[in-house]
């Protein structure tokens, strides 16, 4: 059996920003264990809401955008890039998965199905790594391959 969690919310009021720098009580966290600790235990719960568990406790988190954001590009698109995120953990670069949202805000989606915004740094880096396609599109060449980077809303072109 599963022990109920206890929901401390009301006295450690955390907050993420669009940039992805956590804030207790309107003050930035700094402390590199303790937002390692933090981004450890972040977790999206059955509601769609972000909490952190560490049982017997939960504490759900306000998200601006994202709770993780794409602080730098690794690699080169030769051999393949890596995304560095605020939680400093590093993921290879899936560029199927890159979606152009609202405000050109750059987005792609983890392993585990959490999506995650790129940092304006991150994002340029990668831009200057992208082209416009044959048929107007923005592509990203990683290795030999060509692949599209769309808005939700675009369908890509058939054939």
């Amino acid at each position: 059996m599963v022990p109920e969690l206890r929901d401390v919310t009301a006295g450690c009021p955390l907050r993420i920003d669009r940039e992805g720098r956590w804030y207790y009580e309107g003050n930035e966290i700094i402390n590199p264990l303790v937002l390692k600790a933090f981004c450890d235990a972040l977790e999206q719960g059955p509601d769609g809401r972000f909490r952190i568990v560490i049982p017997p406790e939960v504490c759900y988190v306000e998200v601006e955008d994202t709770p993780f954001v794409v602080s730098s590009i690794r690699g080169d698109p030769k051999t393949g890039l890596f995304l560095r995120l605020n939680s400093l953990d590093t993921y290879p670069l899936e560029p199927e998965k890159l979606v152009i949202g609202d405000d050109n805000v750059l987005y792609t989606t983890l392993p585990s199905g959490m999506r995650v915004r790129f940092s304006r740094a991150a994002y340029y880096a990668l831009a200057l790594m992208m082209e416009e396609g044959a048929d107007g599109t923005i592509v990203l060449k990683i290795r030999d391959t060509t692949y599209p980077v769309y808005r939700p809303t675009e369908e890509p072109p058939a054939g």
